[in-house]
C-alpha cells in the first residue's frame, strides 16, 4: 500500500519535460547580452526573454520595454481609496445625523485620517496588483526554459523560434559572444 501511495505522490510530484522550440543563448558579460539583444531585435525578433541573477540597467534600452505603469495604478487606487474614505465618512454622517452643540454635520478635518488611511490602503493594495498583473504573475506554464545558473553567475536570453530561423539566432548569438 505505502509503495502504491508512493509511486503517485512521485507521479504527481514530477513535472513533464516541457518542449520550447527556440534558442537559448548562455552569457557570462553584460556588455555581450546587450549586444547580441540589439541585433536580434535589429533582425526582427521581438519576443525576447532575458534572464539575469540582478537587474542590468544596460539592458533595458536594447530591450525596449519603456516606463513601467505600476505607478500609474498605484496612484489611481490611492485616488479611489482616499474619494472612497472621505465618501464612506460622509454618508455615515448623512444616514445617521447626530447633532451635537449645533455643529456642522460636515466636517473635512475629523475625515482626513480616515481618507489618508483608505488612501494608503487601496494604493498598496493596487500597487501589488498591478505589479503582479504587469510581470504577468503567477506564471502558471512556462513560456521559456529556465537554468539554475541564472540564479548564480550566468545571463540568458531565450529566443522563441524554429527552422532555419533558429539557426540564424544561434549564429548570432554565438557571434555576440555566447558561451552556450
Amino acid at each position: 500500500m505505502i509503495g502504491v501511495i508512493t509511486k503517485l505522490v512521485d507521479k504527481l510530484m514530477a513535472q513533464p519535460a516541457q518542449k520550447h522550440p527556440g534558442v537559448m543563448g548562455i552569457f557570462e558579460y553584460v556588455d555581450d547580452v546587450t549586444a547580441a539583444v540589439r541585433a536580434l531585435r535589429q533582425v526582427g525578433h521581438k519576443d525576447l526573454w532575458v534572464y539575469s541573477p540582478v537587474p542590468h540597467h544596460d539592458t533595458e534600452p536594447a530591450l525596449e520595454q519603456g516606463p513601467s505603469l505600476v505607478h500609474w495604478v498605484t496612484f489611481g487606487g490611492a485616488v479611489l481609496g482616499l474619494t472612497g474614505g472621505f465618501s464612506l465618512c460622509i454618508y455615515s454622517v448623512i444616514s445617521y445625523p447626530l447633532v451635537v452643540g449645533g455643529k456642522e454635520l460636515i466636517s473635512l478635518p475629523p475625515f482626513v485620517v480616515i481618507g489618508y488611511e483608505s488612501m494608503i490602503l487601496l494604493g498598496a493594495l493596487s500597487n501589488l496588483v498591478g505589479m503582479l498583473a504587469l510581470a504577468r504573475l503567477p506564471q502558471v506554464k512556462t513560456k521559456a526554459p529556465y537554468d539554475p545558473r541564472f540564479s548564480e553567475d550566468k545571463i540568458g536570453i531565450w529566443v522563441p523560434c524554429s527552422g532555419e530561423a533558429a539557426e540564424r539566432v544561434e549564429k548570432m548569438m554565438r557571434g555576440s559572444g555566447a558561451e552556450e
